[in-house]
């Protein structure tokens, strides 16, 4: 039985460690970026779930940063521009 587990073990690992690489899915790093910039308290008080959340909401769907309740209103600017030079580098 202890022969058969770790066999088993060795080939669910290996399948594991193929399908990781098969069905990765990337991430756009101006999410990571813009939730770096939110006020990081996960409210709840833009209607999202949290910070990570909004920064999708706000690179995927074009939602205004300024649903967030928290945040500062020089804040908002910064994230603005940020998405404003991320967009234009990628032209």
């Amino acid at each position: 039985p202890i022969i058969i587990l770790a066999g088993l073990g060795i080939i669910f690992g290996a399948l594991i460690a193929v399908l990781s690489k098969v069905l990765y899915v990337q991430e756009d790093k101006r999410v990571e970026e813009v939730e770096k910039m939110l006020p990081g308290y996960n409210c709840g008080g833009c209607g999202k779930s949290g910070c990570h959340g909004l920064a999708i909401a706000i690179v995927e769907e074009g939602a205004s940063p300024d649903y967030c309740k928290p945040i500062k209103k020089e804040q908002i600017e910064v994230i603005k521009e940020y998405l404003k030079k991320a967009l234009e580098e990628n032209k």
